[in-house]
């Protein structure tokens, strides 16, 4: 889905996929267009305190969030993968994983990156974990597009108590045009190759071990905080093609790349919004060595709801503006409320480039608008520009709320 900002990463294998020149013209003028003008920032988060005496991190592998009976359709491609076994019976994928963590090394923390037993109790461990992947593909005047979405995290856990310390969450998407459409036997290859490969210069795990890099593990945190609710208006749902109306995935979508987004920019971990289960307030962790835990998710502190109020279309005589309008509330459980604030992102586009005239054809450009004002206001949240408040925010006291905010992502790092 949005494939442009953040981790949300666009990689092209050149070799396999035929994108219609008309497609990049017009994300680049979008781009160009939305994005020109300098800015100062005018307050900023910083970054989380390195300790002077790190904690030590048991490395556990690699994991899949979810019970057993839900990995043909949360992760069917990446499930088959990791029956695959190297000599000696280790999963191909734990196999290409502990061979990348040797020898990593972190200020935050210290990892102990042997596998290990996890029967014999260590009190922090660590797993890299998967809790989705979903393949879409559009019909998109006469190409098909496909993305592969995948959604990453870096799991912390107390081992004894059987408890979350702490989830990193990150989205990942790969977005391929073809002329036909892509068979089952292509999926296939293209999830292990971003898997177990290097050859188109981008591997999910490498990916995911980088952000491991800047975090600091603690055995506990003052806030936690997670996105509890994704609301559609009705004027955005007469935008979305069916295909994400089905199952509520567009609202797992727009919830997953947000939390992705504000970890990353706020350095905090969060209470994941997980698809496809009713989570409570347990989380279900299967490894790879064959042990699997119901993991106790802490109580948020803070909840975060976002309402995508409408998607419209503004016109000038040379270009049209696809116009995404969002609210973002932060409240704690009572209802008391620290953000209740409306954005809007206008993405201009030459009239002869903008789309096609299906509703297909237009959410791509939607989805550009909706994909950067997320990830833009993640980014605000952590450092603020009074001059794009001004421009994407009709709300008057919303630089005094992100403050408020700051203050608590603070205690949740």
């Amino acid at each position: 889905m949005f494939n442009k900002y953040g981790d949300f990463m666009n990689v092209i294998n050149p070799r396999s996929i035929v994108m219609p020149y008309k497609y990049f013209i017009t994300l680049l003028l979008a781009l160009l267009i939305s994005g020109c003008g300098g800015s100062k920032m005018t307050k900023r988060l910083a970054m989380p305190i390195m300790p002077t005496e790190p904690v030590e991190v048991y490395w556990a592998g690699f994991a899949f969030l979810g019970d057993n009976n839900q990995k043909d359709t949360r992760y069917p491609y990446t499930a088959k993968l990791a029956m695959e076994k190297e000599k000696g019976g280790t999963s191909v994928i734990d196999k290409v994983l502990r061979d990348k963590i040797k020898g990593f090394t972190a200020p935050g923390f210290i990892l102990k990156d042997e596998l290990g037993d996890l029967k014999e109790g260590k009190s922090l461990a660590m797993a890299i974990a998967l809790s989705y992947e979903d393949i879409y593909v559009v019909d998109w005047d006469g190409d098909f597009k496909t993305s592969y979405d995948f959604g990453m995290n870096v799991v912390v856990f107390d081992f004894e108590d059987k408890k979350v310390i702490a989830v990193y969450p990150m989205r990942f998407l790969r977005t391929e045009m073809y002329k036909s459409r892509p068979t089952k036997i292509q999926h296939r290859k293209i999830i292990k190759s971003l898997f177990t490969g290097n050859d188109i210069g981008f591997n999910l795990l490498d990916e995911t071990i980088k952000r491991m890099k800047g975090m600091v593990i603690k055995t506990s945190h003052g806030n936690y905080i997670g996105v509890n609710s994704i609301e559609l208006g009705a004027k955005a749902v007469d935008k979305i093609p069916n295909k994400l109306l089905d199952n509520k995935v567009i609202e797992t979508q727009i919830a997953q790349q947000f939390e992705a987004a504000l970890s990353k920019s706020a350095y905090v971990p969060m209470i994941p919004f997980t698809k496809g289960e009713a989570v409570g307030r347990t989380m279900a962790a299967r490894f790879s060595n064959g042990n699997s835990f119901n993991l106790q998710l802490p109580e948020k502190d803070y909840l975060i709801n976002l309402k995508l109020r409408k998607f419209k279309k503004k016109s000038s005589s040379k270009h049209d503006g696809f116009v995404s309008l969002i609210t973002l509330t932060v409240e704690k459980p009572s209802g008391k409320k620290a953000v209740n604030a409306k954005f809007s992102n206008k993405l201009w586009v030459l009239k002869a480039l903008a789309g096609e005239s299906s509703k297909e054809g237009q959410w791509t450009i939607y989805e550009e608008s909706l994909g950067k004002l997320l990830n833009d206001l993640a980014e605000q949240i952590v450092s603020t520009d009074s001059d794009w408040l001004k421009k994407h925010s009709v709300t008057n006291d919303v630089e005094d709320q992100f403050e408020s905010f700051r203050t608590l992502l603070i205690k949740s790092q």
